[in-house]
């Protein structure tokens, strides 16, 4: 009786980590995909940012345009840096349930904050294009209106970006991997660990 409830458990945990390891590789797929999906759509606008402000800069003849296409440019240079090494890099994949929250968790984690320092890049263009009309020197005031309104699309760009891969990812986690762990249960009781998971 003692080997077949052995037998029995040791069947439990291999079937349980089958499932979990399918889980899991589901869930690495999905989560890799949308974000590699992300990092292309980032990848693109910062591309359209640096050809656009090339052609806009040698097209226009207006200081105040020169600098805002000059910082559009900047600002499409970071996001490639950004967005390039994540599309390099190979996939990561999780080892464990444990690894697999810890990894989520982190990417909401890093949208979520980036979405508030846009806040601040946004405030930021705002604050410069107010210091521009204070200036009485007019290269002075034509740089920092031009930096100030690059800033501010830029910040509302991102600001769109962090929040649509925030949400989606959000989205992710509670459809394909919060549903999974619902219904998973473990208990520990005395000498004995039960794992049982709920097929409906």
């Amino acid at each position: 009786m003692k080997y077949l409830y052995l037998i029995l458990t040791l069947l439990t945990f291999k079937i349980s980590g089958a499932q979990t390891d399918s889980i899991i590789k589901q869930f690495d797929i999905r989560a890799n995909t949308l974000n590699r999906n992300g990092m292309l759509v980032l990848s693109s606008w910062a591309g359209a940012n640096i050809v656009g402000s090339a052609l806009g800069y040698s097209l226009t003849k207006s200081n105040e345009e020169k600098d805002f296409y000059m910082m559009n440019a900047s600002w499409g240079v970071i996001n490639l840096g950004l967005a390039l090494p994540s599309l390099l890099s190979k996939e990561k994949t999780s080892s464990s349930i444990y690894d697999l929250q810890k990894k989520q968790t982190k990417t909401e984690k890093i949208f979520l904050v980036n979405s508030l320092l846009d806040v601040v890049y946004i405030t930021s263009g705002f604050y410069l294009k107010e210091y521009a009309s204070h200036q009485t020197d007019l290269k002075k005031q034509e740089r920092f209106t031009g930096f100030g309104n690059s800033i501010v699309i830029q910040g509302a760009g991102l600001m769109v970006f962090d929040m649509a891969m925030t949400i989606l990812n959000n989205r992710n986690r509670k459809k394909h991997l919060d549903t999974f762990l619902k219904k998973a249960s473990f208990n520990f009781s005395g000498n004995f660990l039960k794992i049982g998971y709920e097929f409906n």
